[in-house]
């Protein structure tokens, strides 16, 4: 049993993902420097049909629950705001395409900036689209609705496009229709935003699951202290009389 369960840790911590992608321009880009963010809703031009605070919640908690990640997404509460803040801001946009630098409004139904300062998020807004045209939010499900939020919430905390089809940071929604994170997209926060582990170290280094980066070398030294102490101890019970 002992020897099945450092096995497992040897596979968890040797485990790399190449297919998420972070933001920033930096090759060290952060998410926010607080994994427990909040995020105000303005709800002042948004249909009547549609629930953007109940919609907004539901997305938010699709990122709430991975084991291997500390990000704790909640609601803020409202503002007037419709400028990139922090807290960051979700809002509906009458002028979708010429508030977002060109995005067509027939095709796109939201839209997440974060701005960055140094390495972290320091502020974001994400605009979801109420303009006449196809892709008016109103004209979708709510279940599309928290598809499409779940998306834009995922780069407004620092996710770029993933790489598989299967993850919901996917460029296309392709056939999804529900929000649901992949191992992918779970990778990618606990890369941004570690569970604390052993008083806030991650525990043999796997904290960082999915990242491409290794541990350093302190993460090293305990990986391997919580490899083979294990071994030791099914050594020692098994065979008493090899140690003093």
């Amino acid at each position: 049993m002992k020897i099945t369960f450092v096995c497992l840790m040897i596979l968890v911590c040797a485990r790399t993902s190449g297919a998420f992608t972070l933001l920033g321009n930096s090759s060290n880009a952060l998410g926010w420097s607080d994994a427990n963010l909040g995020i105000m809703i303005n709800t002042s031009n948004c249909p009547a049909s549609v629930d953007v605070v109940a919609v907004s919640i539901a997305a938010m908690n699709v990122w709430n629950y991975s084991p291997t990640s500390s990000l704790k997404l909640y609601y803020a509460g409202s503002t007037t705001s419709t400028s990139s803040g922090f807290p960051p801001v979700i809002y509906c946009e009458t002028n979708f395409q010429a508030s977002t630098g060109g995005l067509d409004q027939n095709q796109v139904l939201g839209a997440a900036s974060p701005s960055y300062s140094g390495d972290s998020i320091s502020s974001g807004v994400i605009r979801l689209n109420v303009s006449v045209g196809n892709a008016n939010i109103s004209n979708y499900s709510t279940d599309v609705q928290k598809l499409i939020l779940a998306h834009e919430i995922g780069h407004l905390i620092g996710l770029g496009h993933s790489q598989k089809a299967s993850a919901l940071m996917y460029y296309s929604t392709g056939t999804k229709t529900t929000p649901v994170l992949s191992q992918d997209d779970i990778d990618g926060i606990s890369y941004l935003y570690p569970a604390n582990e052993l008083n806030g170290k991650n525990m043999a280094g796997c904290g960082l699951v999915g990242s491409s980066q290794p541990p350093s070398s302190g993460k090293v030294l305990l990986s391997l202290l919580f490899l083979f102490v294990p071994l030791l101890i099914y050594g020692k019970l098994r065979w008493p009389h090899r140690f003093a």
